[in-house]
């Protein structure tokens, strides 16, 4: 059996709902089934049957839903170029030009719409409240992410910037140096390895044992000396060829890093820090403290006002978890609503005509 790695491609994030389906395939070179319309429910199922549609011994990655870290939201075959996702609302960015790249896969004709006009009251309703729900989480999760930022600045102030950059050098040139006459360079895939979802936090330990059983922590409590590292060696790695999974942190989904991941090296890199550090323990092979790039004088006088952000940040990422938590309970209320309204058969149809088109297509 062939192993299959979980990622999140979304965030819930300070500015909203970041989603980065983006990284499913570029134009031209890949080709994707997107399942849109009828309840989350129903395009899940599609989904988990475009997934089994090449075996078991096809190496595949799977994509969570953002919504509760347990349904697919998506389904990608590497080697063969193809893939499919389900996410609500996540395709909107990306979808370039549908038929050419992109077949639609709708799930609307299945839906009894009169149905759904008799229920409207309700469904407008928790339309509404899951709407307000969100804006509240996103309000903590703001004052969450100026507090980290305020955190990470302290670290950054202490940090010795030039000391770091060798290092990272040196230990580039140690794990992955540039083959002779070699000048390509290595390809980067942007995923999230941890979500803060409907059903609280969640952290896909097992995609990193699967893609890089080999680890080295980054051991850092202010967050600037992890990220500028985990930075530097991303750009080495990619300079020296090597095909990397950027992992980012959902508070700062665009700016900061929180995994690493070199698969054809089976090696990874993360950024340890008290919010985590219970997760993965034992996940390390070894460990770099950034205290070693860090003036610890400075950071003994803040030390402190760096306590009270950190506990002040863990309070706001609870209470945004609590949040998030009652809106995933509107949802499936919501979503339970919509998917007893649709035509199972039809259901069942479209998914089974979707697997053999993937199959067809892997074929080609």
């Amino acid at each position: 059996m062939a192993k299959t790695v979980r990622y999140f491609l979304g965030a819930n994030s300070p500015q909203g709902p970041v989603s980065r389906f983006d990284q499913l395939g570029e134009a031209g070179a890949r080709r994707c089934w997107v399942v849109t319309g009828g309840s989350a429910r129903g395009r899940a199922w599609v989904l988990s049957q475009a997934g089994e549609a090449l075996g078991e011994e096809e190496p595949r990655e799977e994509i969570l839903s953002l919504q509760n870290g347990r349904e697919l939201a998506g389904v990608l075959f590497p080697r063969r170029g193809l893939s499919a996702a389900g996410e609500e609302g996540a395709w909107e960015p990306w979808l370039r030009c549908p038929g050419a790249l992109e077949r639609v896969v709708s799930l609307w004709d299945c839906l009894d719409q009169e149905r759904l006009f008799d229920q409207k009251k309700d469904l407008l309703q928790l339309t509404e409240e899951e709407k307000n729900l969100r804006g509240d989480a996103r309000g903590y999760l703001y004052a969450a992410g100026a507090l980290m930022g305020e955190l990470a600045s302290v670290g950054n102030s202490a940090m010795d910037r030039e000391k770091l950059l060798g290092y990272a050098r040196r230990l580039a040139l140690r794990e992955f140096p540039r083959p002779k006459g070699e000048e390509k360079r290595g390809r980067e895939s942007v995923r999230f390895l941890s979500a803060l979802t409907g059903e609280g936090p969640v952290l896909l330990r097992k995609t990193v044992t699967l893609a890089a059983p080999r680890t080295i922590a980054i051991e850092d409590s202010w967050g600037a000396v992890s990220n500028a590292l985990l930075e530097a060696l991303r750009e080495l790695a990619l300079e020296a060829g090597v095909d990397v999974v950027s992992c980012r942190c959902p508070l700062f989904p665009f700016t900061k890093l929180e995994y690493l991941l070199l698969p054809g090296l089976k090696l990874g890199f993360f950024a340890k820090n008290p919010g985590n550090a219970k997760q993965l323990e034992g996940l390390a092979e070894r460990t770099i403290h950034a205290s070693r790039f860090s003036r610890m004088d400075l950071l003994r006088e803040r030390r402190g006002r760096s306590s009270f952000l950190r506990k002040a940040a863990a309070g706001m990422l609870d209470q945004a978890a609590e949040v998030l938590g009652r809106a995933e309970q509107v949802r499936q209320e919501k979503d339970a609503l919509c998917h007893a309204a649709m035509d199972q058969a039809a259901l069942e149809e479209i998914a089974r005509r979707t697997a053999a088109e993937i199959k067809k297509a892997a074929l080609e």
